[in-house]
């Protein structure tokens, strides 16, 4: 047969097969979850995402290139101290900075100064150091970064224009990158129905965006209204908070004064993240791309009169280290209280905050009584006395310390399940253990307009504090959690 022949009759074949074949096979609860985990970027965001999962080999070779740029960068300053590693990581952070303090060689005091006008005062101490004492470093480091780059754009150079610019906006989100990597089944789901109907999939992405951000407004107003009501736990939170920003190097002064100037962070501050191709400090046990201030984190600032204005619910960073450290449970029992009353009652999503609250509760199942999940007044005297039990037996303590210690001291403990061979909590199939907290950098937020106004030339890419962190902490829990249910308002067939 001839082979124009053939081909013609291949093209026919394959033509009445997908005629046949309906425009959209059934979808599987995989995936729903795996567009639904996509809705909470903003719009904008969201379609770059949806058009980048079309070429999931791209992804693949992007992360790649990112794996072996990171390394690199961890082998240039393995020689030093951690405080000297931290701080190159940060001025990293910063659009062209270490290009601009080493190209065309070492710069006098005065010309840093003046490249440092274009860059927030909160770097200028640290870049005015570092560009005169750590030249030769920085300069391997910049090296690097060139070389990067002109391997990124060779990748893409087979792509067509509008291709290569979605990746290139990409890479100013890094976390969206490693997620779309870290869970590629999911993404070449999400690729193959964007590209046979991209219409049909964003009409379904706004409808759910909009109804779990109502759902999310629903969540905060309940939140807000917890602290309201109850007194103690209200303290007990800005107590904690307080502790929280301490541990992360703020001072006093900082945490009393600093949050009120931030009141319209969502349109007046700019966020640098870690650069995608260095990553972030090695040492944090989870994905940190993103510094962030410690009111961020709280879920709240305090207003010109002291009062708490809620804008948000506690961080999955703040909540790691509530739940973490025993000495929290028994010094803020009534702010654990408040968190099972709230996120251990039916929520039609998966997110990272009730995640570490679900395997705070298993981890002390044993221990816990049988009423502990039902608003009972038990339940803050039994997180303030596994706190002081944990305590007591060691962090390190072993499940069968902890449970003969408890035998032995029960008096010491009558809220507690005096037996903890007979679990009173049903078990539960759950994602990874919570972390050790690390200390985070102590970092302030610059605002928009200081920034247009020195140098519109360099402005960063803007990250809308609510906008992506909302929709890399639903991404993150959903793709990541060992979700596999579909949200009961999103992608059905």
């Amino acid at each position: 047969m001839k082979p124009q022949l053939l081909l013609l009759i291949l093209f026919f074949a394959s033509a009445t097969i997908y005629a046949q074949k309906p425009a959209h096979a059934p979808w599987t609860a995989e995936d729903s979850v795996a567009i639904n985990a996509l809705v909470m970027y903003p719009d904008s965001v969201r379609n770059e995402i949806f058009e980048a999962c079309e070429y999931p080999a791209a992804i693949v070779n992007i992360a790649g290139l990112q794996k072996k740029s990171s390394e690199g960068f961890s082998d240039i300053i393995a020689g030093y101290s951690k405080e000297e590693q931290e701080n190159i990581w940060n001025l990293g952070r910063y659009p062209d900075l270490i290009s601009r303090l080493t190209e065309g060689g070492k710069k006098t005091k005065k010309q840093i100064k003046s490249i440092l006008n274009d860059y927030p005062a909160e770097i200028h101490d640290m870049a005015l150091k570092y560009g005169r004492e750590y030249y030769e470093v920085l300069n391997k480091v910049n090296d690097l970064n060139t070389e990067t780059n002109i391997q990124f754009e060779q990748l893409l150079a087979f792509y067509q224009d509008d291709v290569r610019n979605v990746f290139r906006a990409l890479i100013k989100l890094p976390e969206v990158l490693i997620l779309l990597n870290d869970h590629l089944e999911l993404t070449v789901r999400v690729g193959d129905h964007y590209k046979r109907d991209p219409q049909w999939v964003i009409h379904r992405a706004d409808s759910a965006h909009f109804a779990i951000a109502r759902q999310r407004a629903q969540e905060l107003e309940e939140w807000k209204q917890t602290m309201q009501q109850d007194s103690n736990a209200r303290n007990d939170f800005k107590k904690a908070a307080s502790e929280y920003a301490e541990d992360n190097g703020y001072n006093n002064e900082d945490i009393i004064n600093g949050s009120s100037t931030y009141i319209n962070y969502t349109e007046d501050y700019i966020v640098y993240p870690y650069s995608f191709w260095f990553g972030y400090p090695v040492w944090y046990p989870y994905a940190y791309w993103y510094p962030y201030p410690y009111w961020y984190d709280w879920g709240f600032y305090y207003g010109p009169y002291g009062d708490m204005i809620f804008f948000g619910l506690p961080s999955f960073y703040f909540f790691n280290w509530y739940f973490y450290y025993p000495y929290h449970l028994y010094h803020y029992p009534y702010f654990g209280g408040a968190c099972i009353h709230h996120y251990y009652g039916p929520r039609e999503y998966i997110n990272a905050n009730n995640q570490i609250l679900h395997r705070w509760v298993q981890n002390n199942r044993n221990y816990l009584p049988e009423d502990f999940l039902n608003r009972s007044p038990k339940t803050v005297e039994s997180i303030r006395q596994v706190g002081q039990l944990r305590m007591d037996v060691g962090q390190r303590g072993s499940a069968a310390e902890t449970a003969n210690y408890l035998q032995k001291n029960s008096s010491r403990y009558p809220a507690l399940n005096s037996n903890p061979q007979q679990a009173r909590i049903p078990e539960e199939k759950l994602g990874p253990e919570i972390q050790r907290p690390i200390k985070q950098p102590a970092i302030m937020p610059t605002r928009r307009d200081n920034i247009i106004r020195t140098s519109p030339n360099i402005a960063p890419h803007s990250i809308d504090f609510k906008g992506i962190n909302n929709g890399i902490n639903f991404h993150r829990s959903s793709w990541g959690g060992g979700s596999s249910q579909p949200a009961s308002h999103g992608f059905r067939r």
